[in-house]
């Protein structure tokens, strides 16, 4: 079996409304509701998480729009991290002595950095992807994000893999039915509890 998953809330445990907290601690709730009407009509967080705009970019638009700092908009955009346990890791050096293991991820090249710089400093990991998985998708890179169609697509042709051959776990529930409509078996994952518990649970182990 070809196993995929998606990296936040599923691998890497996240606070996704840091961000919008921190940001309205630093600029007000008011001001930093219109910046985000503003920064969403005009696909800023969609057009950097396809790579279509730099770190650079994206932080400066961000803080010109909400009046805020670059540094203070780099500190909420990082604030949604958690943390990666142990067992996590060693549950994907199991999983990958039975089957292929990928991830694929709607991610941003800021977020890829703390992550890897996370993995080195935590873990003790500099080369965790080629590590722990058989292929890794960062929506920035291949300039495709979920739930688009292409991507499972792209995927599914970069790996030479077959769609009812491949599992794939992620917390949205569009994701999961995105993939579906391909013929990938898509499973929903609930953040509140730890996908090892599941990976037993379903005997991937």
């Amino acid at each position: 079996m070809n196993l995929i998953f998606d990296f936040g809330n599923v691998l890497f445990d996240l606070d996704l409304p840091a961000f919008e907290r921190k940001m309205k601690q630093y600029a007000g709730d008011q001001r930093y509701s219109e910046a985000k009407s503003r920064l969403v009509q005009q696909r800023v967080f969609e057009l950097y998480e396809t790579g279509g705009m730099s770190s650079e970019e994206f932080v400066a638009q961000i803080a010109e729009a909400s009046g805020t700092t670059n540094e203070q908009v780099i500190d909420a955009w990082n604030g949604i991290f958690l943390d990666f346990p142990r067992h996590r890791l060693d549950m994907l050096l199991a999983l990958r002595k039975k089957h292929q293991v990928f991830l694929l991820s709607n991610i941003n090249p800021m977020h890829e950095s703390w992550i890897a710089d996370y993995m080195d400093r935590t873990h003790g990991l500099r080369d965790y992807e080629s590590l722990h998985f058989d292929g890794v998708y960062f929506s920035h890179l291949i300039r495709l994000r979920k739930p688009s169609r292409e991507i499972y697509e792209y995927v599914l042709a970069d790996a030479e893999l077959k769609p009812e051959t491949c599992m794939f776990f992620d917390d949205l529930p569009e994701n999961i039915a995105a993939a579906s409509e391909l013929g990938i078996q898509g499973i929903w994952h609930d953040p509140q509890t730890d996908i090892a518990d599941r990976m037993k649970e379903m005997q991937m182990l």
